[in-house]
């Protein structure tokens, strides 16, 4: 009976497998358009081209897939997702003869056609789910089948967005997208094509005023979900920014100057103020800020909270920041510890025996110190030169730190001399001269985490530029001390030269002097200076002036004496007539 009953179900095996055979070819045909020498591909291609060895196979539906570039961040869980129209799914059953079906589309009344099984309804079922219910009616043709769901290419999202946004709407976006790169161009210009390569800026999308922290999401079977993108872009936390389904409405709200705030500052890595949210924790809010920084208190948090007219101070030891209820305006601070501050380090560079990273006490170690822990200067060290170069932190700040703006809004400066200002603030504020050579100054130099001591290397030269015949860098000889004698070593003075504009630059400071106003040392620079060619010109006219003014001058005089010898010939005339 049995033996019967399976001959008699061969036949309807034998037309599936024919059925199916005579449809696939033109379904490929259809998707893929054919070829580009105008042939049909087909969905498989076989081959036994002894070259491979074996079974060589294609997969068209696959490459065709692939093409089309969209991205899919994660691998779908078949137990959540849900089957929607323009699914394209692939139904693998294992039996007596296997069958295997690429490229089935769930059509618009969320079905799939089978051959010979017939129509199918899945939309709104799991993958799990319509793996069942095609099993059911599978089993109803074929013998004891196993059936197997692959999702090839899931369909594009519908979603909505609303709230007070720009651009509020209906949005047709890549599946497995999430809240983040769902929202962006509802907040900034309103289109997104779903198979367009979109990309998002989180540093642009956070700029925009609106409630990150607390972005609503309505799904579609009822329940309901939120996303904290800040959270998110701060610790990584998929969960704060989860996937969007097919369906979904989401729900942005402007954020409002009067709204909750909460803030964590201090020995921490990024201090920060938020909107606030019900389920904020200390260490919730300790992950926002990326942890402690190296020099933190990690046994407490300070709590200051307003009641009333005063200000609350609470300490929260480190197992009360998972459950401590936070209350709204709430502020929390990270303390410093000051033995972690044994971290802090100075360099010195240059010309000392043993240049290097040396530790130092924050605010209180000296150059000096630092000077003796290197070993001192070489024998080629130029102590009057060297300098300190501050590092970027707060308290390495000098309290009279050079401000332009400042200083223009009470300056009665005119154009220039706020041009002036403006090329003093662009040199370096953190560069500090120190001579070297001077104990004294060096012991009232306090260093801070980060600074950098620089010794330069003494090459006992004077270097001469300007208005010479031949500038450059000449041996020093501490016993020439005259300008004069360098400038004739450069070759004179050159035609342009302002013989009255010669001036000593000293290493280190970079302070000009006139000769005989300061020694000459080693690595000093002279400096002469040109007349500036509004003067040449100036003196040009001059004396053009001048020639013009001696020749009118001799004409007149010339002039005067032709006028009085004439005079006088004619009163001798008058003189010889009388007689």
């Amino acid at each position: 009976m049995h033996n019967t009953k399976q001959r008699l179900e061969y036949p309807k095996f034998l037309l599936a497998i024919l059925f199916l055979s005579l449809i696939s070819a033109p379904a490929a045909f259809a998707q893929s358009g054919g070829s580009e020498d105008g042939t049909a591909s087909r969905p498989f291609e076989f081959n036994l081209n002894s070259s491979f060895g074996g079974l060589f196979f294609q997969d068209q539906i696959g490459l065709q897939i692939a093409r089309s570039g969209v991205m899919i961040e994660s691998s779908i869980d078949k137990d959540l997702y849900t089957l929607g129209t323009n699914d394209l799914i692939s139904i693998n059953i294992e039996g007596a003869q296997p069958v295997q079906m690429r490229g089935i589309i769930v059509n618009p009344q969320g079905e799939i056609v089978l051959p010979v099984v017939g129509v199918i309804k899945v939309v709104g079922k799991t993958i799990t789910e319509a793996q069942t219910e095609i099993k059911n009616r599978v089993s109803e043709t074929f013998k004891d089948p196993e059936v197997s769901i692959s999702l090839d290419q899931p369909r594009p999202l519908t979603i909505h967005i609303n709230g007070e946004i720009p651009h509020p709407g209906k949005y047709v976006i890549p599946a497995q997208s999430r809240v983040d790169f769902a929202i962006y161009q509802s907040v900034t210009d309103g289109q997104r094509s779903p198979g367009a390569n979109a990309t998002y800026s989180a540093s642009d999308l956070l700029k925009k005023n609106y409630t990150f922290r607390n972005i609503k999401i309505a799904r579609a079977n009822g329940k309901k979900d939120t996303a904290d993108l800040v959270t998110y872009y701060s610790t990584g936390s998929f969960s704060d920014n989860p996937f969007v389904r097919d369906g979904d409405i989401i729900t942005i709200y402007k954020a409002n100057t009067d709204d909750a705030r909460i803030s964590l500052s201090g020995a921490v890595r990024a201090p920060f103020e938020v909107q606030f949210l019900e389920s904020d924790t200390p260490y919730s809010l300790l992950r926002i800020a990326g942890g402690f920084s190296s020099d933190a208190d990690t046994s407490s948090l300070l709590l200051l909270r307003r009641t009333n007219d005063s200000i609350d101070q609470i300490e929260l030891s480190s197992n009360q920041w998972k459950t401590f209820k936070l209350q709204p305006n709430d502020r929390l601070i990270a303390k410093l510890d000051e033995q972690k501050m044994e971290a802090a380090s100075a360099w010195i560079q240059g010309e000392v025996n043993l240049p290097g990273n040396f530790p130092i006490v924050n605010g209180s170690t000296t150059a000096y110190e630092l000077l003796e822990m290197a070993g001192n200067f070489t024998n080629q060290a130029l102590p009057p030169a060297g300098y300190l170069i501050r590092a970027g932190s707060i308290e390495n700040e000098v309290p009279n730190k050079f401000n332009a703006e400042l200083m223009k809004r009470t300056s009665d400066q005119l154009a220039q001399g706020l041009q002036y200002l403006e090329l003093e603030n662009q040199l370096s504020q953190n560069r500090v001269h120190v001579d070297l050579s001077n104990d004294q100054q060096l012991k009232k130099v306090k260093l801070f985490d980060g600074d950098r001591l620089f010794v330069p290397r003494d090459e006992n030269t004077i270097f001469v530029f300007g208005q010479v015949n031949n500038p450059g860098y000449f041996p020093f000889e501490s016993e020439v001390s005259s300008v004069d004698r360098y400038i004739d070593r450069a070759g004179g003075f050159a035609l342009a030269a302002d013989k009255e504009r010669v001036f000593v630059i000293k290493a280190g400071s970079k302070t000009w002097y006139k000769p005989g106003n300061t020694p000459l040392n080693s690595g000093d620079m002279i400096f002469v200076d040109r007349e500036p060619y509004d003067e040449l010109n100036a003196k040009r006219s001059y004396r053009i002036q001048r020639e013009q003014l001696k020749n009118t001058r001799i004409q007149l005089i010339m002039t005067a004496l032709t006028t009085i010898t004439s005079i006088v010939t004619t009163l001798v005339a008058i003189d010889v007539i009388r007689r």
